[in-house]
């Protein structure tokens, strides 16, 4: 019976947690039209539209602070931006927490980046990065950028690695 309650326990703290702001269906539209206008005008190294990466990375989220750290993962990254405007703007700050875990300072090599976002446990920004290093892995594949792919392929081990250690699973570790 112990067990069963450290479980119980253990399952309220992870809802507790991924429910810190709730964030509606309303907090992801204004995500999105916020990546939109962020990005509109911009283009990729292959002329497509920049915002159509975060769309599409977005779909991928699985919780609705991952949709939502999803469509924004580049905005202060990419545009001019700041976590200032998300906030003025009523984003949630466990989106704006992930953002900063998420928002790639160039000057840190990239894999310590990745370590970073690793050991700050913060399973929205795991996820988001894992999410966008697929999407990214995959136009990599398909535009022939062999060296991202790469790059990328490892980032993603490295974040897979760490999962398959501790046995998470969406939600909460498994027990």
């Amino acid at each position: 019976m112990k067990i069963g309650n450290q479980f119980i326990s253990l399952e309220i703290t992870c809802k507790r947690s991924t429910n810190v702001d709730p964030i509606t269906q309303d907090t992801i539209e204004k995500c999105i039209k916020i990546a939109m206008e962020a990005h509109e005008g911009q283009r990729d190294r292959d002329g497509n539209a920049v915002i159509l990466h975060p769309l599409l990375v977005g779909s991928m989220g699985v919780t609705d602070a991952e949709k939502c750290v999803d469509f924004l993962h580049n905005v202060v990254e990419d545009t001019d931006r700041t976590f200032d405007d998300l906030r003025n703007k009523k984003i949630p700050e466990e989106i704006i927490e992930a953002l900063q875990l998420y928002t790639h300072d160039v000057s840190k090599d990239y894999f310590e980046y990745v370590q970073q976002i690793i050991d700050s446990g913060n399973m929205t920004a795991i996820h988001v990065k894992q999410n966008d290093l697929r999407h990214n892995i995959a136009r990599g594949k398909a535009f022939g950028y062999i060296d991202l792919v790469e790059k990328h392929e490892k980032a993603l081990q490295m974040i897979e690695d760490f999962l398959q250690k501790i046995k998470y699973s969406r939600g909460c570790p498994i027990i």
